[in-house]
Parts: structure tokens; C-alpha cells; sequence
């Protein structure tokens, strides 16, 4: 007789996506160490526990679970249960949540290059994810001496309510927003709890004549890719590594289905992959004009091959001037500033298409594929290919 297939119940959203997202890590997974017998169906975040699986015969449960009463129901049936939402922690369910120390260093370290001095947070008060994120952004850029001013209006009548709810109820909000944006001190740097919170901002400064990124740049978290495009102007985002959550989420299960007991209350904090720039980030917030002119320019050139003789010429001022002032803004040299475009061009490039790395350096402004890994190696420990490589495992 064939072996019996574990079978796992997934219990994961596919209307956007961050759970399509998990659900293809935990796939990927399950081709190594299974095959497995998946049972998952079409399903909203917020669709509570299916009516089949009370009498499902299972080994195993990968969730988003959203409140202690689905844990408990779900805990009831006397299956192994791994939570991908990480809303809080549940007595004998491991979680994974996508780490919110780490989303805020990655928002910060980019507005901070671009030189903003001004920072905000919108988000839903009293929703576990956005709080933590705003906290995050706060405690972060404290110790980089900036203050975060935060907009997180209260949502009212929280119980049942759920974070769909609660951002369909953010739409009536953008005049709030728009007031509120109107009092800070500009140019802003605005981080959003998520994309669904990036677009109301975005539409509140297109509806009261803020202009986007000059004024406030927006950026907002999990970069679901058709929402991102859809805003006006498209809507820079942190992109999560909800392939890992998964693929990690499937091998814990599968320790667990074969005996294993996870630590009490653990709670796997997974780091996002990057920052993915769209136009509502495209801002140089510099106080110094001829700075912002040559950040501006070497953006606009870094795959042409350019060197700093050419951002000389292209802003009509001195090395020693201008070196100066990169120290000043940027703490760094005009050099250092042109690699790390180039550099950033290259990880986008490595994760987003199959290029070779040819391909790559040419698009990058590098002269050959030899000097890119050099360089490369040099900044990341690894080869183009081993990063390249360790995205997809």
C-alpha cells in the first residue's frame, strides 16, 4: 500500500497578496518535504473556520488566525496549528508575523537618505500590526533623533470588527487625514501601516491639493503590486518575504505533525525583502538646493555609467563644494552615493527578473559582470548568483 499523505489544511486569504504569498511558500515547501495533500478554498481574511472542517480527518492546520475564539475552535479539532497572521500570541499555537522593527528600519534608512527631517505615521489604532509598526517607526527614528507625528484615528465599536472593516471605514477619514497633513511642517516622510492606509493618504492629497512626493512622500507595506499601481501616483511599498513565512510556517508544521513541540508562545519575526520604489517616494527632501540637484541626477543616470566627474558637470559645482555637501547631507561621498543606487539597482534587478548577470551590469551602470560581483561581494558577502539563489530557496 502507498504511504499516506499528510494532509494540511490552509486556512490562508487569496484575495491579496500577502496570503497568495504564503500560500505559494508553503507549496514550494511542500514539494520538498511532503508531497502533501492540501486542502485550502477560495477565502476572504477575515472568513472565521470553515463549516467542512469540523469533521475534516487532517494531520495538520496552516492559518491566519484572527481572534482567541478561532484559536480555541481550532485547537479543539486536536490538530497540529501554525499561525500566519501574528495578531497576538495563542497558548499552544506557534506564529509568524513579518517583523515590524525591521519594516520601520527599512522606511526610515530611505527617507533618511533622501534627507527628509520630517516624519509621520497613518494607520487603524487599536490594530495589533498597525500599532506595532507605528511604535517601530517611532522608537527607531527616536534614536536617530527625529520625532514621529502619528495619525491613527480611534475605530470605534472594535468588537467584531476586523482590519477589512476597519479600512473600509478609513475611506470616510481622508478629510481627517488631509486637515491633519495640512498642520505638519513639510517636506514629509509618511510610512502607512499598509498599502490599503498608503492610498487613503494618497487620496486625501489628491483630493485637498497636497502634492505627492514633493510635499509628503508616501510610502506604505506589504507592496501588493496591482493596489500599488492603481494609486496616484503608484505607490512606493516594503515588500514582505511572505515566501519564506510560508516555506518556514510548512517545515515547522511538518516537525510538528512528526512530534516536535515548538518553545511555548513562539513567535517567528520574519524581516521584509525591501523597499520597492514607486513615484509617490521619488523626492530629494534636502534643505541644501544643490545637493537635492545631484542626488536627483545621479538617480536619473546611475545606469548610464556615470562618475563623479559627470554629477560635477551636471550641477556646475566644484568637487571639494560638492563633496562637502554630500558629507553635510548624506554622510557619505558622491562615490559612495552613485554605488549604492547602482548596487540597489542590482538587488531589485536580481529579485524581480531572470537577467543574466550581464544583463544586469549593463542596466546597473556597471562596466562588466566581473566588476559588478566584485563590488557586490564586497557589500553583501555573497555573489549575485548566491543572493539570487537564496531568495528562492
Amino acid at each position: 500500500m502507498p504511504a499516506k499523505l499528510p494532509r494540511v489544511a490552509l486556512l490562508i486569504e487569496s484575495s491579496r497578496t500577502y496570503g497568495r504569498g504564503i500560500l505559494a511558500g508553503i507549496a514550494r515547501q511542500a514539494h520538498v518535504i511532503g508531497p502533501w495533500s492540501l486542502f485550502a478554498q477560495e477565502r476572504e481574511l477575515h472568513s472565521g473556520v470553515p463549516a467542512w472542517l469540523r469533521s475534516w480527518k487532517g494531520d495538520g492546520i496552516i492559518a491566519r488566525i484572527e481572534d482567541q475564539r478561532m484559536a480555541s475552535v481550532l485547537l479543539r479539532l486536536g490538530h497540529p496549528v501554525v499561525d500566519v497572521l501574528g495578531n497576538a500570541p495563542f497558548m499552544g499555537i506557534p506564529a509568524f508575523d513579518t517583523d515590524a522593527s525591521a519594516v520601520a528600519r527599512l522606511a526610515a534608512d530611505f527617507f533618511l537618505r533622501a534627507g527628509f527631517r520630517h516624519f509621520a505615521f497613518v494607520g487603524y489604532r487599536n490594530i495589533p500590526f498597525s500599532d506595532r509598526r507605528a511604535a517601530a517607526f517611532a522608537d527607531y527614528l527616536a534614536g536617530q533623533q527625529h520625532k514621529v507625528r502619528v495619525f491613527s484615528a480611534p475605530v470605534p465599536n472594535l468588537q467584531p470588527a476586523h482590519i477589512q472593516a476597519v479600512e473600509q471605514s478609513g475611506l470616510s477619514r481622508e478629510h481627517a487625514i488631509s486637515t491633519w497633513l495640512r498642520k505638519q511642517p513639510r517636506p514629509l516622510a509618511l510610512l502607512a501601516c499598509n498599502d490599503v492606509c498608503g492610498q487613503q493618504v494618497l487620496n486625501a492629497c489628491r483630493e485637498y491639493a497636497i502634492k505627492v512626493p514633493e510635499e509628503v512622500a508616501v510610502m506604505g507595506v506589504d507592496n501588493d503590486d496591482l493596489l500599488c499601481s492603481l494609486c496616484a501616483p503608484p505607490l512606493s511599498s516594503i515588500a514582505p518575504d511572505t515566501d519564506r513565512m510560508g516555506r518556514e510556517a510548512a517545515a515547522l508544521l511538518d516537525r510538528m505533525m512528526r512530534g516536535e513541540r515548538p518553545k511555548p508562545g513562539l513567535m517567528v519575526q520574519i524581516p521584509p525583502l525591501r523597499v520597492v520604489e514607486r513615484a509617490s517616494t521619488d523626492a530629494v527632501a534636502m534643505e541644501d538646493p544643490i545637493t537635492a540637484q545631484a542626488v536627483h541626477f545621479i538617480r536619473d543616470h546611475v545606469g548610464d555609467g556615470i562618475a563623479v566627474k559627470d554629477v560635477l558637470a551636471g550641477v556646475g559645482r566644484s568637487r571639494t563644494d560638492l563633496e562637502q555637501r554630500f558629507r553635510r547631507w548624506l554622510s557619505c561621498s558622491i562615490r559612495a552615493e552613485i554605488l549604492r543606487l547602482r548596487l540597489d539597482r542590482v538587488t531589485n534587478l536580481l529579485q524581480q527578473t531572470d537577467l543574466t548577470l550581464a544583463e544586469i551590469a549593463a542596466r546597473a551602470g556597471f562596466a562588466s559582470a566581473s566588476h559588478l560581483c566584485r563590488l557586490f561581494r564586497q557589500h553583501f558577502s555573497a555573489t549575485p548568483t548566491q543572493y539570487r539563489s537564496r531568495l528562492l530557496k
